[in-house]
């Protein structure tokens, strides 16, 4: 790996969507490692273990890219419902990074074992956790997956509503952002069924329901229920309407949409009875 491809790799917090403090904390560690792997590469140890430290290496620093990439690439809101499975990912990257640290330090210089040992030492002092606000706003939509299947229309106005009010948490508070989100979701349901993971495909395909009710919101919004990766986003209209009480906000027109949209129903398939397990 030359000095290239490690800034090639490098990979910036503030491309998270979701889980940004975590990322942060990954990230920073990430790009030292990266910064020392042409020196350690150098080392080129020709033993057996020396190699098998080396591939370790590679390993652990794909996983932590993977990780990373995952929450800049991945939905805010099937991000938000798996809060618990991204904080193991974290937790299994860090492990795996301290690991192959370890075993990669016997076989190079003492110059670069030195900024090893400060860095396995900083991954020691890491602790992770979830953000309390993006947890809170994970279970209100599970809490809304739930529910789903007992919605009909009667009530599909305060499903919308919940919706809303989590999504705007999320900063999906534009016909961009939405737009966004709603292919972040279509190529989660394209990679379900790859993985022939019919629950996990069913949850997102709710989740995709409610993104598609909750852009035409936006009155200029023209959705389009194919997402053409060529269709230019639309600006919001609703402006500061969809922060409740904000400037120039107008909470009423918030309600005058839910209300034309409360026809619309969905019948969630995932669910028959008990609790719904979630996808990691």
């Amino acid at each position: 790996m030359d000095i290239t491809e490690v800034e090639e790799n490098l990979f910036a917090a503030s491309d998270a969507k979701l889980h940004g403090e975590m990322c942060k904390e990954l990230s920073v560690i990430y790009c030292k490692i990266l910064s020392i792997f042409p020196s350690l590469e150098a080392a080129r140890p020709r033993s057996k273990s020396g190699i098998q430290a080396l591939c370790s290496m590679h390993i652990a620093l794909e996983k932590a890219k993977n990780v990373l990439r995952h929450c800049s690439e991945c939905s805010k809101l099937y991000l938000a419902i798996t809060g618990d499975s991204v904080l193991l990912k974290f937790e299994k990257a860090r492990s795996a990074l301290v690991d192959s640290l370890r075993r990669v330090e016997d076989i190079v210089p003492q110059s670069i074992g030195c900024q090893i040992l400060e860095i396995v030492s900083e991954l020691g002092g890491t602790e992770f956790s979830l953000d309390p606000l993006e947890k809170q706003v994970g279970d209100e939509i599970i809490v809304l997956l739930q529910q789903g299947r007992k919605f009909d229309n009667c009530n599909d106005t305060n499903e919308l509503e919940s919706f809303h009010q989590a999504a705007n948490k999320l900063g999906i508070t534009s016909s961009r952002a939405a737009l966004t989100e709603r292919r972040a979701l279509k190529k989660l349901i394209d990679r379900a069924r790859v993985e022939e993971d019919k629950r996990k495909e069913s949850i997102v395909a709710y989740l995709l329901h409610l993104m598609r009710k909750y852009s035409k919101l936006f009155r200029s919004d023209l959705i389009d229920d194919n997402d053409s990766q060529g269709s230019a986003p639309c600006s919001p209209t609703v402006g500061g309407s969809l922060e409740d009480g904000g400037p120039g906000g107008d909470g009423h027109a918030f309600e005058r949409h839910l209300s034309k949209l409360s026809s619309l129903n969905f019948k969630p398939n995932f669910r028959k009875s008990g609790q719904m397990p979630l996808p990691t």
